[in-house]
């Protein structure tokens, strides 16, 4: 009878072990699959490289993005998404990896990763939400900054500025060009909006319709010097895409790309920072403000949760119940600053957690912001995010960065 006592123990001593180790590794590996940082984030362009391809396969980020621009275009290629396809469609992959920084900022990257959303209107293909880690959005943007490295080096060093009160016979001229040109017979701009036609099979008409963005942001989202360099030369800067090689001076190329910098001016809107303020107030303000020297008794006088280290995260230091704090934004995991509020930009983070499109969703845990409400704020942002001119004599222009 003490023998089989003594083997019930042992037993139950093993099994419980067993399952104590078993606890530890999933911890170990959710904290592995999570991307937390490790004790030293590459430094140099070598290091950034060997990370970033070990990321890239980790994500399988060659599933979508081609891993080198083709030598013709549109190509074709077989790979995964043939199999998602019309054999003689055009090639609907991501750019290659290595020509993205070259006309995408590091701020727009950045933001990006942790924020994707629709670039192209006609296209139903979208980067998915990979849940990267800070950490891992760090390195993923020195990746692709060290893989174009050499290509940002070859970009003019000025490019063409949107312009406050744009000159209008310039604009004009601008407009001769666009439509001797051809340019929208695939691009959207401003008043002018194409909508690509299909076959009956479903194929479209104009395939590059599909795939060419709208350009009425195009001020925010792409490197100025890079614009004329690629209107000039698509088929050095675009060499994926199915944009035309036409006979264009490059006096025409700079007037061109300054008109679509400068031709859709921002959206009138009556919505103000005082109004975004007001439904940020009433609905935030149970854990997104800051230290109180005079808090009443139900407040923290050391800040909100959305401002102290709860729940497992880092201090966000994230205050919404001030327009400065509004305009500084947060903070990541790695302590560095993250903007809330990026003017014109669709994808800012704020919206982003207000229409639900990136989780956690805002006001977490309680009833969401009224339709109308979020569409105030969007409307906003979408107007170039304007606060007061100026606020105890000091210019006041939220956000921290620009671009869509």
């Amino acid at each position: 009878m003490k023998g089989i006592k003594l083997a019930n123990v042992m037993i139950l001593v093993s099994g419980l072990a067993l399952c104590v180790l078993g606890i530890v590794l999933l911890m170990v590996d959710g904290a592995r699959q999570r991307g937390d940082p490790p004790q030293v984030m590459p430094q140099t362009t070598e290091e950034f490289l060997a990370v970033g391809d070990e990321l890239a396969g980790k994500h399988n980020c060659n599933f979508c993005h081609r891993t080198e621009a083709p030598a013709t275009h549109p190509p074709d290629r077989a790979n995964c998404q043939q199999c998602h396809q019309l054999r003689d469609r055009v090639e609907n992959l991501a750019p290659p990896l290595k020509h993205i920084a070259e006309r995408r900022s590091e701020e727009w990257i950045r933001r990006y990763l942790r924020y994707p959303y629709p670039v192209r209107e006609n296209s139903r293909d979208r980067m998915p939400d990979l849940l990267l880690s800070d950490y891992e959005v760090e390195v993923f943007t020195g990746y692709l900054l060290a893989l174009a490295g050499d290509r940002i080096a070859e970009l003019p060093i000025f490019g063409p500025a949107r312009e406050a009160e744009p000159d209008a016979a310039r604009l004009a001229r601008g407009k001769d060009l666009w439509d001797k040109h051809q340019c929208g017979t695939c691009h959207s701009l401003g008043e002018h909006i194409v909508k690509p036609m299909y076959h009956d099979n479903g194929k479209p008409v104009t395939p590059a319709q599909v795939f060419a963005p709208r350009l009425d942001l195009v001020h925010a989202r792409v490197r100025p010097n890079w614009l004329a360099a690629a209107i000039r030369d698509p088929d050095k800067w675009l060499p994926w895409a199915a944009m035309a090689t036409g006979a264009i001076t490059d006096t025409e190329a700079n007037e061109l790309a300054w008109y679509v910098m400068n031709a859709v001016p921002d959206p009138k809107t009556g919505v103000t920072h005082d109004h975004v303020m007001a439904i940020l107030m009433a609905n935030c303000n149970g854990c997104h403000y800051g230290p109180q020297g005079n808090a009443p008794e139900a407040t923290n006088p050391a800040g909100g949760a959305g401002w102290l280290g709860t729940w497992g995260a880092q201090p966000r230091r994230l205050d919404l119940m001030t327009l400065e704090g509004l305009t500084r934004g947060a903070l990541d995991d790695l302590g560095k600053p993250r903007p809330t509020v990026v003017p014109y930009a669709e994808n800012s983070p704020l919206l982003m957690h207000l229409n639900g499109r990136k989780q956690p969703h805002m006001p977490m845990d309680t009833h969401p912001l009224r339709a109308d409400e979020v569409a105030k704020i969007r409307e906003w942002i979408m107007a170039g995010a304007k606060g007061p001119k100026s606020q105890g004599g000091i210019k006041v222009n939220p956000p921290i960065e620009m671009g869509d």
